[in-house]
């Protein structure tokens, strides 16, 4: 692992996996973690996001895997954790049947889960107007974290916002589509690892955690490195090929995560024929006479 300070960004380049060879993995749907790696994990490499400078985490290829910033905005922490601490109880918080965390987590979002056109949560229009009164009161804490993004991955950024919804919707987070708010609460258990599969596997999602608490760092399997975030830290990475979940935290610890579904890439490939690179990567593979592949 190799680590340097550039332009005021601590960077580090982990030589032993490439973004590229995530992607070729991705399946859209949970895969096992190698067992190796559960092993290992009481040695991975543990990282703080500086206070006054972004971390910015590559892989061998150069892609960028993660990037933490501490937003420094302590009036914006409590608004955000008030907000969601006064949030009700959801009517579902189980995903398949199977809980992710004794997190109260709910997902306010467009997606296009099931359908071909994107939509709102279900969970959105039972929590109408509780959800618009939530966004309207964090759209900073949404904007700023757009703004980072735009930082570091500005194509994504750009990408992001360059399509139409169908009308009557509109992007709930900044740049995303929507969002997963996970309460905490006082029994901040650490999440069971998993890959958000669904969401945009060309894309980034943007982590926020607010309260007070120790702990909770985020375990990023593949990299094999445990990001020790604090209240205010953003993460922004790619959590559909990554492996991940969070440690075990003491106190009051809640956290945002927006996000953009893979599916409504989809659709905008369908109605407005943007690019999948998914699918550019297939079509520029071609199997030859004698089981050689050649790239186009």
């Amino acid at each position: 692992m190799a680590a340097h300070q550039e332009q005021k960004v601590v960077d580090i380049v982990l030589p032993y996996v490439a973004l590229g060879d995530l992607r070729r993995k991705w399946r859209q749907r949970e895969t096992p973690l190698d067992p190796f790696l559960r092993e290992k994990v009481k040695k991975f490499k543990r990282v703080r996001i500086p206070k006054d400078k972004p971390i910015r985490i590559c892989g061998s290829d150069g892609g960028l895997l993660a990037y933490g910033v501490a937003l420094n905005e302590p009036e914006l922490m409590d608004t955000l954790f008030e907000s969601i601490k006064a949030l009700p109880t959801p009517k579902h918080y189980k995903i398949k049947g199977k809980k992710r965390s004794e997190y109260l987590a709910r997902h306010w979002t467009v997606w296009a889960k099931y359908k071909l056109t994107p939509f709102l949560s279900k969970e959105f229009l039972d929590d109408r107007e509780v959800a618009e009164e939530f966004f309207e009161k964090n759209k900073e804490v949404f904007h700023r974290m757009s703004g980072i993004l735009g930082q570091c991955a500005p194509g994504v950024f750009q990408q992001f916002q360059t399509y139409p919804l169908p009308k009557g919707l509109r992007r709930l987070c900044g740049a995303w589509l929507g969002c997963a708010v996970n309460n905490g609460g006082n029994n901040p258990n650490q999440t069971n690892i998993h890959r958000d599969a669904s969401e945009a596997q060309y894309g980034y999602s943007g982590l926020i955690s607010c309260g007070d608490y120790h702990g909770g760092g985020l375990i990023l399997w593949e990299l094999e490195i445990i990001l020790e975030t604090e209240p205010g830290d953003v993460v922004i990475f790619q959590d559909a090929v990554i492996s991940h979940s969070n440690e075990e935290a003491e106190g009051n610890r809640s956290s945002v995560v927006c996000f953009t579904q893979e599916n409504v890439y989809s659709y905008w490939n369908r109605e407005y024929n943007m690019k999948l690179r998914r699918k550019e990567r297939k079509r520029s593979r071609r199997v030859v006479k004698g089981g050689i592949v050649k790239h186009s």
